[in-house]
Formats: C-alpha cells, structure tokens, sequence
C-alpha cells in the first residue's frame, strides 16, 4: 500500500509540473508545427510519373509460331536505347510538335510528322535525360519509364514522350533495316541476273556448275525477299500511360506540423522536467518542507490589498463557509493545537520574503481565533509596511505599538476593536514608525507582550520578512514560537531554510510553516 501511495504522489507531482510548464509546452510545440511546416513548404518538391511499355520482337510471318519470342529481345539492350540520346532527342521533338499543334496524343501520326522538322536544343534534352529513368521490370519485357520534375504535368509530358518515343524509334530503326536489306538484296539480285545472262552467251546451252549456283543463290534471295515482305514491324505498346500525379513525391505537408509539434513536445517536456529540478522555488509543500524538520501546518490563501486602497476599505479576511475561510479555520485549529499542547499563546507570524502573505496569514488567523471564542490580539510588528489594520477593514489610528513604546502611551488607548468580531482587538503599528529596530529590540516590547499575553488567551504578532530585515528575529525571542509564512512559486526552498536557521540561531521555536497562494 505505501508503494501504491507513493507512486500516486509521484504522479501528482509530474502532473504539477506540466500543469506548470502548460504555456512553455504549448508555445514549444506551436513553434515545432510551425517550424516544421515552413521546412517542408520550402524544401523543393518534385513530382514522378510512370509509362510503361511492352516490348515486342520483330518478326516474320513464316516463323515458327512456338518460338520462344521472349528470347528474342535482350533487355538490357533495349534499356539502353531507351536511356539514349536519340529517344531524348525525338521525345522533346514530340512534345514540341504537341504543343504547337495542341494535340494531346503524341502517338497521333501528324504529331510524328510534325516533329520530323523540329530541332531539339541540346541542353533541353540533357535536361530530360536527368529527368529520366528506364528499369526493366523484372522477369519481364516491361521497360518502366520513370520522370521527375518540379511540376505534376511536366513529369507526365516527360514520361509518356519518352515512352512514345522509344517504340517510334524502334520502329524507325527496324524499317530502315528492313529498307536496306532489300536494297542489298536487289543489288546482289540484279548482279546475279546479269552473271546469268553473261554465261549463257559465252557458252549456249551448256548448264554450267556456276549457272547452277547462281541460281540456287537467286532461290534464296527470292525467299528472303519474301520473308521480309512479311515482316511485321511491332515495336510494342504502351501498356500504362503516365498519369498525371496527384501529389508530389516525398513527405507530406500534413507530416511537417505533426513531426514538428511531436518534436517540440518533445523538447518542450524535457526543457519543463530540467527547470523544474533546477528551480529552487517552492512548488510541493509537504514533500520538499520535510526535509527542513518543520511541520508544515496547511495551505491558505492570500487576500491582498490592491494599490489605492485606503483605510475604512473592504477587509481582506475571508468570510465563513467559503473556500479561503475553511483554509484558515483549519489553519486555526493546527496552530491553536500545537500552541495548546505546549501552553503557548503568544507567537509571531512573519513571512519569508512577502510582507503581503505574512499580513493576511496573521490578520485571517486572528479573526478564525476569535471566531472560536478566544480572546485574540493581533500586534501590527511591522512598522516598515502598516498593512494590517487595512486588513481588518480599519481606518487608521493615531497610535500604536511604537507610541506605547517610545512615547509612553497607554495601551488601553492604542488598542481598538475590529467591527464585527467581539473576541478580536488590533493593537496597530503606531505613528513613530522610523525606527523599527528601536521599538523590536526594546525591553519594554518583551514587557508590553508579557502584558497583553496575561490578558488575551492568543496573541499574534505580525512582523516582516526575515530575509529582508531583522525585525522579525529581533521579535522573535520575545514571543513562544514563530509561524513562518512561505509563498507558494515564489519564495526558494534554500530562503525557507536559511529563515528556519536564523531563528534557531536565537532560539525561537519555528512552531511550523504556512505555504500560501494568491487567492
């Protein structure tokens, strides 16, 4: 169970620390979607289109219809063609023709003999050639044409030109081998032809060896000039023209803000856990207050006077049944215990570093005293910032503490009633107020709260900041015990010990420590 409990403590306190640091992770994370965003807008984007072609072999009508015709392409040797200079050249003339003639089909016949009159610029070409690839799709006559370029329609022109420009090529180049195979062969037939002639009038009627083979020889080309009247010129067919593509390639724009708000976060909850370990500030009371051997007596609100405010304004306690008053009863009721448990009835309230905290720390334990019928006097201590009155909805009065004090007024006179509460009296800081110290470090201070002690059943003794001045440890050593008042995000957890050892220095008592917030 004590496992479980302290897994749930750790909990709460990672859950402060990002409720903490909630602006600092949001703004980090903003600043990672946007950077991220702005890095993919600007890095270039290119888009890629495919053709792809099906290669066919050239052949003769009288060949054997169960040739293995696969065999009769050699691949890599048609990758080639197609990565070369000619195909660039024929595709940039087909997308010229194209254009100037407005025709989509670069297969149409007067786009082939449109680009027949075009010269292609030579850096363009070199240009298209880096913009393509050709890959043989694997156990296959496949050649896939492959484009990429900085524009959707471009990568599409590109790709679907070279492709059509192979296969026009291929078939170019099979009829020209085609023309000049039969040129040679009419040549070498009209050579045999004469030969024939030649013989036959030297020797008539004799059917000499050579007539013989010339003739076999004229058999064959008869043949061969058969077979290629029956070849059939099919370069191939495109199987998938290039699409126009729809994205361009790469990461995704959507990709730019998730990647760099996950990065920020990711930043932003690292750079929230090492400042709240290297903040010294009080953030988790009980916990970090533990460590000084002070009990902390509870949380309570703190309800400030707003500048401009004068006396006779709105008190600042809290009232009844209200979520601030329920703190400070039950403040009243840790600290009247420990006090009760000792015999003690005088003690100081000062804060760390706050004059403020410590004010309506004192003021709202007073009034919840009285409120639970002891006879409380509040003494406003310090005199270097008379708030207390204010506190208590008083208006100011002509004198106080340092009256009595130094002036010898009378203490019946100095202290007055606070409207609203017949337990509750207000023995205010007083009008000589120049010299504190004179006042604090007087006998007549340790006598005045002997006095008062014997006639109020709790006496609370406002005094200010210890690591601001000495008043407060002045103050100290004449009362039973001290409440230190430390702020909440505010006052460092090193300020709370160095004030803890300075009254021990002098040997108060630290009755306990209040942790305060803003209401």
């Amino acid at each position: 169970m004590a496992e479980s409990g302290g897994s749930v403590v750790q909990l709460n306190e990672y859950a402060g620390v990002l409720k903490r640091g909630a602006r600092l992770i949001g703004g980090v994370v903003l600043a990672g979607a946007v950077v991220g965003t702005l890095l993919l807008v600007v890095q270039p984007r290119s888009y890629v289109a495919e053709a792809r072609v099906q290669v066919r072999p050239i052949v003769a009508d009288s060949d054997d219809p169960n040739l293995d015709l696969g065999r009769q392409i050699d691949m890599d040797t048609e990758g080639v063609i197609a990565r070369s200079q000619r195909v660039a050249e024929r595709a940039l003339a087909l997308r010229g023709a194209a254009d100037e003639l407005g025709v989509d089909d670069l297969a149409a016949t007067e786009v082939a003999a449109s680009a027949d009159g075009l010269e292609a610029d030579q850096g363009a070409v070199r240009a298209a050639m880096a913009q393509t690839s050709v890959e043989t799709v694997r156990d296959s006559t496949v050649l896939a044409f492959t484009a990429e370029a900085a524009s959707a329609s471009r990568a599409q022109a590109v790709a679907q030109s070279t492709a059509v420009a192979y296969l026009a090529f291929r078939s170019e180049q099979a009829l020209s081998a085609g023309e000049s195979s039969r040129a040679r062969l009419a040549r070498r037939e009209a050579a045999l032809i004469d030969e024939l002639r030649l013989l036959r009038t030297e020797a008539p009627g004799v059917l000499a060896y050579a007539e013989i083979s010339k003739k076999q020889e004229l058999t064959v080309i008869g043949s061969t000039f058969a077979n290629l009247e029956g070849l059939s010129v099919d370069p191939g067919v495109v199987i998938s023209d290039a699409a126009l593509p729809s994205a361009p390639e790469g990461t995704p724009l959507i990709a730019g803000p998730i990647m760099g708000g996950l990065l920020g976060l990711v930043v932003a909850l690292g750079g929230v856990f090492l400042l709240d370990r290297t903040d010294d500030r009080l953030r988790r009371g009980r916990q970090e207050l533990s460590a000084l051997g002070v009990p902390l007596l509870g949380e309570a609100p703190v309800g400030r006077i707003q500048p401009g405010a004068t006396g006779g304004s709105p008190s600042k306690i809290f009232p009844v049944n209200t979520t601030g008053g329920d703190a400070y009863r039950r403040l009243q009721g840790t600290v009247l215990f420990n006090l009760d448990r000792e015999n003690r009835s005088l003690i100081l309230v000062a804060g760390v570093t706050s004059t403020q905290a410590a004010t309506s720390v004192a003021a709202n334990l007073a009034v919840n005293a009285a409120r639970a019928g002891r006879r409380t006097l509040v003494v406003g201590a310090d005199m270097r910032n008379a708030q207390l009155g204010r506190h208590l909805g008083l208006p100011a009065v002509s004198s106080g503490l340092s009256d009595v004090i130094l002036d010898g007024a009378l203490l019946s006179e100095a202290i007055q009633g606070v409207d609203g509460f017949d337990d509750l009296d207000l023995l205010g800081s007083g009008t000589n107020v120049d010299q504190p110290t004179d006042v604090l470090q007087n006998e007549a201070f340790g006598r005045l709260m002997s006095a008062v002690q014997a006639d109020f059943d709790l006496v609370v003794v406002e005094a200010p900041p210890i690591m601001k001045v000495a008043d407060a440890v002045d103050a100290a050593g004449f009362c039973d015990g001290v409440v230190l008042v430390a702020e909440q995000g505010r006052d460092s957890r090193q300020a709370i010990a160095d004030s803890v050892d300075q009254l021990r220095a002098v040997g108060s008592e630290v009755v306990g420590i209040v942790v305060t917030d803003d209401a």
